[in-house]
């Protein structure tokens, strides 16, 4: 999604902002008559980089009876080795396919 390089120019400059004066967010009540700025917290700032840099997904979003909205993210910070990816690909493999190879691989 994004390249390193701009995840990390995205990291420095929302860090920077976080020093700086803060980022803050507005919020209003349903009258709009209490406005506040709301500073993002660590853990805020967290969830929106790892969303902007592609390692957290929304993986359900959830409505109940009284409109309480709930967003399940779902993430690794794990990159994949070269025998993960064979282990994935071997997945979706028989056995009988596996151990063919295997054996075709040692014989």
């Amino acid at each position: 999604m994004f390249s390193p390089e701009n995840i990390n120019s995205l990291l420095e400059a929302i860090l920077a902002q976080s020093r700086e004066k803060g980022p803050s967010m507005q919020v209003t009540d349903s009258n709009n008559k209490n406005k506040c700025n709301c500073p993002l917290t660590p853990s805020q700032t967290l969830v929106l980089i790892g969303l902007i840099g592609g390692v957290l997904n929304v993986q359900s979003v959830l409505v109940d009876r009284e409109q309480t909205v709930n967003i399940v993210l779902q993430g690794s910070l794990k990159r994949k080795t070269e025998l993960d990816k064979i282990l994935d690909k071997m997945g979706s493999m028989s056995f009988e396919e596996v151990m063919k190879a295997l054996f075709e691989r040692f014989a």
